[in-house]
């Protein structure tokens, strides 16, 4: 056992924090695995690219969560009683890359939707792309510099005012974009509402993307104060180990309404430009159609919406979701359109 003349008065301050980071961020990495599975199992016809980056956010959350394993293993099992290896940094600088590559890409895809959403107006969302830039790349230099701060020994404290300034531009950085991002999506969202009965769906993701756009942008807040108030201790390790995992949760929240919009809609379940729904003669669904199955099993059909049934046209033409790209060319004529903007 290390003698206890070497551990110091402020040792809670140092491993408290990193101790509560390492519970909340399997806890939520937890969260996103369900949310994940959700949807594999709901939205089969989704687009080969967007499930690429649904599943490549998710390898990238399993891979810092290995990272974080390792260094809890290293900090609070084999090192435990050891400043060395607290104070060695570990994998930790790892935490800060991967928040940048998932932050950064889900507030860039935001970007992408506020694009479609707002007509096609590029200046705000390339100015949000820019500042996701920005702040991915000072999270990017603050791991950076604190591996080679590790390396060459220094303290905590030095390391805190080596990295400040990277740091700032990271957390500030993220806070901006979140908020731009949930201004904007609320605006061009409410914008779309017209007194019909898509209303109900868009007040519903409007509630979403700014519940959502709040938590990560008060998250990276909070994480920012510690940071620059409590510089000689590990108070801000606590949300800065979950951070990549809000944002990436946050986005899955969003994808996976659908499936709500889905029952507020009747049960008509459309992904990807297509419709699923049942024909079999057992269901209750509205006009003789079930509309509560799932895509892929022996009774489901596929219709694309370029060849839809005048039967089913009535039965779906109050609520159309379109496609990813925002193209209205293949919608019947008539239909009510829906952006379902995630």
């Amino acid at each position: 056992m290390a003698d206890p003349t070497l551990i110091p008065p402020n040792i809670a301050s140092l491993t408290a924090p990193m101790l509560f980071g390492h519970l909340f961020n399997y806890g939520c990495f937890g969260m996103l695995t369900v949310q994940v599975v959700v949807y594999y199992q709901s939205f089969p016809a989704d687009s080969f690219r967007l499930k690429a980056f649904i599943y490549g956010l998710f390898a990238v959350e399993c891979a810092q969560i290995a990272v974080a394993t390792h260094d809890a293993y290293e900090d609070f099992g084999v090192g435990w009683g050891s400043m060395a290896a607290l104070e060695s940094g570990q994998l930790l600088w790892l935490t800060a890359v991967f928040s940048a590559i998932v932050s950064g890409a889900v507030q860039c895809f935001y970007a992408w939707r506020i694009y479609h959403l707002s007509g096609k107006i590029i200046y705000l969302s390339v100015f949000i792309a820019m500042v996701s830039l920005m702040q991915a790349s000072g999270a990017m230099a603050t791991g950076i510099t604190s591996h080679l701060l590790s390396v060459s020994n220094a303290s905590i404290e030095e390391a805190s005012a080596k990295t400040r300034g990277s740091t700032i531009v990271w957390l500030a950085g993220s806070l901006i974009c979140d908020v731009l991002i949930a201004t904007s999506m609320l605006f061009f969202l409410s914008k779309r509402k017209q007194g019909l009965s898509t209303d109900a769906i868009l007040s519903r993701i409007i509630t979403l993307t700014v519940e959502t756009g709040v938590l990560t942008a008060t998250v990276a807040c909070i994480d920012l104060s510690l940071f620059v108030a409590f510089p000689q201790t590990n108070y801000h390790f606590a949300p800065a180990l979950v951070l990549s995992k809000l944002y990436s949760n946050s986005f899955m929240v969003l994808f996976n309404n659908r499936i709500q919009a889905r029952t507020m809609r009747g049960g008509v379940h459309t992904s990807g430009g297509r419709v699923w729904f049942n024909t079999t003669d057992n269901g209750s669904g509205s006009g003789g159609i079930n509309t509560d199955t799932r895509a892929g099993t022996q009774s489901a059909q596929e219709i694309t919406l370029k060849k839809l049934p005048a039967t089913v046209e009535c039965e779906i033409s109050t609520v159309v979701e379109q496609d990813y790209h925002g193209s209205t060319k293949n919608l019947p004529y008539g239909s009510q359109t829906y952006t379902e903007s995630v």
